[in-house]
């Protein structure tokens, strides 16, 4: 029920907020650089997809308040274009918010961890959202393995209500988009990522962290590629460009073709996941492969470098 109430309310939203955005000409406008789009395409499907997920977020009150958060400092820069340092302070409130309610600040070092990763993982992906269909999918295969790895009826239905309110949107996103998330969309999902993370990571256990990580390895290893490539090349880290991973991808085979590899790719990493749970000795295996693939496609690709 929490798949298809969260679907069926996304379809219903994101279809919704489009009017309304075409109405306002709330639109992102092609810029021919980062923004190759050949029409004008209205923003506002974060809006629709918060409104899948807003009945399951209602039932805790901070995790309501960080998503809402998320929400309107992505949508503010949707319409506004904020500075990066005013948002990069609240994407640290935010983060400071899910380190109160779910693992206190008992253990500085922990809680710092927490912190920071919280952060890498809003803007890690916010640079997803670059390609049309493609962050939705990934975080639709990364709900679902969340929702065979977490405890809790809560975090399973929450798992389940992302899962519905992605595959919604997704319906209007397939390329050739008809609409766009926006900041509002990519900093939501994940901060709800976030959470479904932190919850189950409340105390430090190796195997728990490394099996969650993987279900969002593809958004770090690009977010680390892409902060290393612009340092390299002294540009500004949050300046954005069009050498993430999707987009070398998309160069050779075209959207649709990338957007199918990187889901593969994405789905790969997350099969690791439930191996490494309850095994050391796996965890430590999975890890040294996925480092390896890593490696390969980094180089491969030359993720660190401009083509």
């Amino acid at each position: 029920m929490a798949f298809i109430l969260s679907f069926l309310l996304s379809l219903f939203g994101v279809w919704f907020f489009g009017r309304i955005a075409k109405k306002f000409e709330i639109v992102d406008k092609p810029d021919g650089v980062l923004k190759p789009h050949g029409r004008e395409v209205p923003y506002l499907g974060g809006l629709g997809i918060f409104t899948g997920l807003l009945p399951f977020l209602w039932k805790d009150s901070p995790v309501l308040l960080a998503s809402s958060l998320a929400l309107a400092i992505g949508l503010l820069d949707d319409l506004f274009s904020l500075s990066p340092f005013f948002r990069l302070i609240v994407e640290f409130g935010i983060s400071l918010l899910l380190i109160w309610r779910f693992v206190g600040f008992y253990n500085v070092w922990y809680s710092a961890f927490w912190m920071l990763l919280v952060v890498i993982l809003i803007n890690a992906v916010n640079m997803m959202d670059g390609m049309d269909g493609l962050c939705s999918s990934l975080v639709a295969i990364s709900s679902f393995f969340f929702f065979l790895l977490v405890q809790g009826s809560f975090f399973q239905e929450l798992s389940l209500a992302l899962l519905g309110a992605s595959l919604g949107y997704l319906v209007f996103n397939f390329p050739p988009a008809k609409i766009f998330m926006g900041d509002a969309g990519s900093y939501l999902i994940a901060v709800v990522l976030s959470i479904l993370f932190i919850s189950q990571n409340r105390h430090p256990s190796f195997n728990s962290l490394v099996s969650f990580l993987f279900l969002l390895w593809i958004f770090l290893l690009d977010f680390f590629a892409s902060v290393l490539r612009r340092y390299k090349s002294k540009k500004p880290i949050f300046f954005g460009d069009k050498d993430h991973m999707y987009d070398k991808l998309s160069r050779q085979f075209g959207v649709r073709k990338s957007l199918f590899i990187m889901s593969l790719i994405h789905s790969l990493f997350c099969g690791f996941s439930l191996g490494a749970m309850n095994n050391t000795l796996t965890s430590v295996i999975s890890l040294c492969i996925s480092g390896f693939f890593s490696y390969i496609l980094v180089k491969g690709l030359n993720l660190t470098g401009y083509d």
